[in-house]
């Protein structure tokens, strides 16, 4: 029995031996009662030591998945099918989807290029847990209710991170929210009323189409080229509505993964003066930036140029350290920011648990962020040049595809070849999780659009994901042109 391992340096190597029993047995390459090498036999096989073939024999028996038998050896186990199909894709609808995606992050699939998330793997478990650590002698203080803005320490870790990136913002003008999607919820209420009309990009974030569908807001869409928002297109629609406000993903776009030109950003905020209109800047993913120089947030633009009573600044820790945290931040004028905080105290009470809130605090204050950040960023911006590359090497002629400079998002975009979904359903059947575009769209177009994201998956599955992908175009393909 072959056994083609994935060469991860951040896996075991009895983990990539487990997965590579696991991946075969979900396929049905490997039907219960299959008989397995034996330890000494695998070993030489693979040319790794006894050991590891019998810690990776362990994990899948502990799994369940196969069974030993004295005298005989080891089988895949009766209890062990194929993978059933998951109902993914029923509803081409943002809440839809999003459960999709949820779901995905625990259902086992071969190639999951769906999720625009930082690995897991990666995560800096053992440093943030000894500054967790840290806390226990005052357990009576940080598992109460904690501040309605959030902990003053981190409050000031998150002043101090921002100054960084060029946005003065002192402790008391930063507000801490539950994630990311928070902060999103409390602009869409404290800004808009139900049947109003919000600016957004197109495509967008999937998450804010789901909020505006839920406070029943209008989205007027914005195009998109390779330098930011359409200005043209943009004032031609300041002219004819009132928008509420206007959401922009300035850095490493989600999904397109664009960077946009500083000179368009000027522009923006002009036309937000000229009109007067709010920008809410989506900064979630503007710290995993693969840049020598790292783009300035449009916070900082508007304050060199005296306009900060324009933007709300929106951000999270989320993808730059750890989403279970559930740790977001909004930056606001004092006017804006008071009624913010008011909505925020009459939902929510308080942020994130206050364990959590200063166990990050110390986490940034001392340095921890920024060394995990110079450890990750080479891996995934390594994933980011293996995903071009795949998509170069096996996409046929007429696929177009983004060139993410930060994030965790690529778009790609094809001639109309499949219906709503199809592909979709068809890539997951092949083991490839991938996220529909018309998703992220208010305006289907005559393109097809998907996202594939690098970040949570291996430079291997990328390569696999993207060539079963390939496969699929290129045989529709030539079914056109016969």
């Amino acid at each position: 029995m072959r056994v083609k391992l994935r060469h991860d340096k951040h896996m075991a190597l009895y983990r990539h031996i487990a997965e590579e029993f696991r991946t075969r047995i979900a396929k049905g390459e490997l039907p219960p009662g299959t008989r397995l090498p034996t330890v000494r036999a695998l070993a030489r096989e693979v040319g790794t030591t006894r050991l590891t073939i019998h810690n990776a024999y362990r994990e899948l028996q502990t799994d369940g998945l196969i069974e030993s038998v004295v005298g005989r050896g080891t089988f895949v186990s009766s209890q062990a099918q194929p993978t059933a199909q998951p109902s993914f894709g029923e509803r081409l609808e943002p809440d839809s989807v999003l459960s999709d995606l949820h779901r995905l992050q625990h259902t086992r699939v071969l190639h999951n290029l769906a999720l625009a998330t930082a690995d897991p793997a990666l995560f800096p478990y053992e440093a943030f847990w000894a500054c967790l650590e840290a806390f226990k002698p005052l357990a009576r203080e940080v598992f109460g209710y904690g501040s309605v803005m959030g902990e003053p320490e981190l409050r000031v870790s998150l002043s101090e991170l921002l100054e960084q990136r060029g946005v003065r913002a002192d402790p008391e003008e930063v507000l801490v929210t539950v994630g990311g999607l928070q902060g999103l919820a409390l602009v869409c209420r404290a800004l808009a009323e139900p049947g109003e009309e919000v600016l957004l990009e197109e495509p967008t974030y999937l998450g804010l189409l789901g909020i505006l569908k839920q406070f029943r807001l209008k989205p007027l869409p914005v195009p998109l080229d390779a330098e930011g928002p359409r200005l043209e297109e943009l004032e031609a629609l300041l002219k004819r509505h009132r928008p509420r406000f206007y959401y922009t993903i300035p850095s490493y776009h989600n999904p397109t993964g664009l960077r946009f030109h500083e000179e368009r950003l000027k522009r923006l905020l002009e036309l937000g003066q000229t009109y007067g209109f709010t920008l809410v800047e989506d900064d979630t993913l503007g710290l995993l930036s693969y840049e020598k120089i790292p783009p300035t947030p449009l916070l900082a633009l508007a304050q060199k140029m005296g306009l900060e009573d324009r933007v709300v600044h929106l951000a999270s820790l989320s993808k730059a350290l750890m989403p279970g945290l559930r740790i977001g931040y909004l930056v606001a004028p004092p006017v804006l920011l008071e009624r913010f905080t008011a909505l925020h105290n009459v939902s929510d009470i308080t942020g994130p648990p206050p364990l959590l809130q200063r166990t990050a605090a110390q986490f940034i204050r001392q340095g921890g962020l920024k060394q995990h950040l110079r450890q990750v960023i080479p891996i995934y911006k390594k994933r980011r040049d293996v995903l071009l590359q795949a998509l170069k090497r096996h996409m046929p002629e007429g696929v177009r595809w983004s060139h993410p400079e930060g994030g965790f998002s690529c778009w790609v975009s094809l001639p109309r070849l499949f219906s709503n979904l199809e592909l979709h359903h068809q890539a997951l059947a092949q083991g490839v999780a991938i996220t529909p575009g018309e998703v992220f769209l208010v305006q289907a177009d005559e393109t097809m659009h998907f996202r594939l994201c690098f970040g949570a998956e291996t430079s291997e599955g990328l390569e696999e994901g993207v060539k079963e992908l390939a496969k699929l175009i290129c045989l529709r393909v030539s079914h056109e042109r016969a």
